[in-house]
């Protein structure tokens, strides 16, 4: 396409997200520039871009990847319109062949979650246990510090995130959130805490050697998909762990506006104050409805307390 248009895309790119630029770039080198990086502009017609969706499809692509190259390739057109180089986006309107139905992701849990965790070491096994425990995004959970957790209290702040070793902060309020932690992600936060040798407030709870950020891409190819693969489980996705919190919530008729505040989803009336702790007592019991389902062999607190009492009580009569 024209400089022109490279020109506008150049504007509008640094403004999305470190994510969003990720994966449009491998869409603009992979699909979309291999087409039309010779046209100008004013040669494209609805057509022609009508012809180039068709042909993708006529070579087999997937509905969902052609869906994103004509997403990306209206994207550039649009801007190119609000700039005034096009006086119309040609690629508005075009046809699309219906989409095939998919089958809903795969819930690992119950017997699969277990067999998962047996497979991985530690931290890993903290990290996917945290995940499905609370809901974080592999971002959110990537980025977390020391001093967003407060043991005490039992909450975790989620107060940025980060991608491909990029920090960023929430780019709205939603995703700012305080959510309560169970009893049984508490403790294992806190062994994880033992072994770790950065634990300083600053420090990451899951950063490398160095304490920079692990990537995300690579603990799913090096890491999670071999002991998914080891525990009979196919592929999977760190978003699989995060829908096993929120289906979880759902089963267990959580209300919708403790599920969207846990999940970061939907607007908060009221913005969550970053110095506040405060978590709703029935959010706090849904969590840890949450923990009893992925982690049935675990005592609950108040069964600790009374085992752990009594051997105080034996070893002080000893």
């Amino acid at each position: 396409m024209s400089t022109k248009a490279d020109q506008a895309q150049t504007l509008v790119f640094p403004t999305l997200k470190l994510s969003t630029q990720h994966g449009y770039t491998n869409v603009l080198r992979k699909h979309v520039l291999p087409h039309w990086r010779t046209w100008r502009l004013r040669d494209i017609g609805r057509i022609d871009v009508q012809q180039w969706v068709a042909e993708k499809f006529r070579r087999g692509q997937g509905w969902q990847t052609v869906r994103n190259s004509w997403v990306l390739l209206s994207g550039i057109l649009e801007t190119a319109v609000e700039y005034g180089y096009l006086s119309v986006n040609p690629a508005r309107g075009i046809k699309f062949p219906q989409k095939e139905l998919k089958e809903s992701p795969t819930i690992i849990a119950g017997a699969g979650f277990a067999k998962l965790l047996g497979e991985l070491q530690e931290p890993h096994r903290t990290m996917v246990s945290l995940i499905a425990a609370t809901g974080l995004r592999i971002g959110e959970l990537l980025a977390l510090r020391w001093r967003a957790l407060d043991f005490e209290i039992g909450t975790l702040a989620v107060r940025e995130s980060v991608f491909e070793g990029q920090f960023r902060r929430p780019k709205t309020q939603k995703a700012l959130r305080t959510i309560p932690l169970g009893p049984n992600v508490i403790s294992l936060l806190k062994e994880h805490k033992l072994r770790a040798t950065r634990t300083v407030p600053e420090d990451l709870v899951f950063g490398n050697r160095m304490g920079a950020p692990l990537r995300e891409s690579k603990l799913l190819r090096n890491v999670l998909q071999p002991a998914a693969e080891a525990a009979g489980l196919g592929r999977v996705t760190w978003y699989q762990f995060r829908h096993i919190h929120s289906s979880l919530l759902n089963d267990l008729k959580v209300p919708v506006k403790i599920a969207q505040e846990q999940l970061g989803h939907a607007s908060i009336s009221t913005t969550l104050n970053i110095y506040t702790h405060v978590v709703d007592a029935s959010h706090r019991k849904a969590i840890e409805d949450v923990e009893r389902e992925l982690f049935p062999s675990v005592p609950k607190s108040s069964e600790r307390d009374d085992a752990e009492k009594s051997a105080s009580a034996t070893d002080s009569t000893s």
